[in-house]
């Protein structure tokens, strides 16, 4: 692969942690339920709640872009609230932050050290926003499934997320070119494959 080519160094590092991801996953058997799913939304939630700040700090290389986007946990939170056919659960129980999450991150950094921090945030980043592509998969074949939950976060931003996909893919690689660099992006993205993992297991979400 070329020196600078960080996508493809990305790919590559995380390939087998994104396929034991995808083979465990509950949402992607056959028989997939809308328990399944809520049990997603709490997960997905914690774990973005806790990258929040890194993707955060992002911002300002890329404005306008939204690394932290907001928008996907009030997404998470009103596709859980959809799961319930009672009355409105307690928030309570929604929205703390991935402990396991902060942990793997925190250490990522510390092993990048001060000068490759913004380049870990670059690979978290990279995990979160494959993960919307990702979603879009899931999507198609749980919607007649599950119907009527519109599964919304699953729709990611609809037919412009694979634009979205091709717009961070060049900040990505414009922005982390050097072999430290690229090293480090490497560490927070294995650092997000494992924690949305183990996040998803200590909720008993994978077996």
């Amino acid at each position: 692969m070329p020196e600078n080519d960080c996508l493809s160094a990305l790919r590559l590092a995380t390939k087998q942690l994104h396929e034991q991801l995808d083979a465990r996953l509950p949402l992607g058997k056959a028989e997939a339920s809308l328990e399944d799913y809520r049990q997603h939304t709490l997960a997905l939630s914690a774990w973005l709640t806790a990258l929040q700040p890194h993707l955060a700090a992002l911002e300002p290389m890329a404005p306008g872009f939204g690394f932290a986007a907001p928008a996907r946990l009030q997404t998470l939170h009103t596709d859980w609230l959809d799961t319930h056919a009672g009355p409105a659960p307690d928030d309570a129980d929604f929205g703390s932050a991935s402990g396991c999450t902060q942990r793997m991150a925190a250490h990522a950094f510390s092993a990048a050290g001060a000068p490759g921090h913004g380049a870990v945030c670059w690979g978290l980043a990279y995990v979160v926003e494959g993960s919307q592509l990702g979603g879009q998969f899931l999507y198609r074949r749980l919607a007649p499934r599950l119907a009527p939950h519109p599964l919304r976060y699953l729709q990611g931003t609809g037919a412009d997320t694979h634009l979205r996909w091709k717009a961070f893919t060049r900040l990505l690689n414009t922005n982390v070119q050097s072999s430290f660099d690229i090293q480090a992006a490497c560490a927070g993205a294995r650092a997000g494959f494992d924690s949305l993992q183990q996040q998803l297991q200590g909720q008993g979400v994978l077996a």
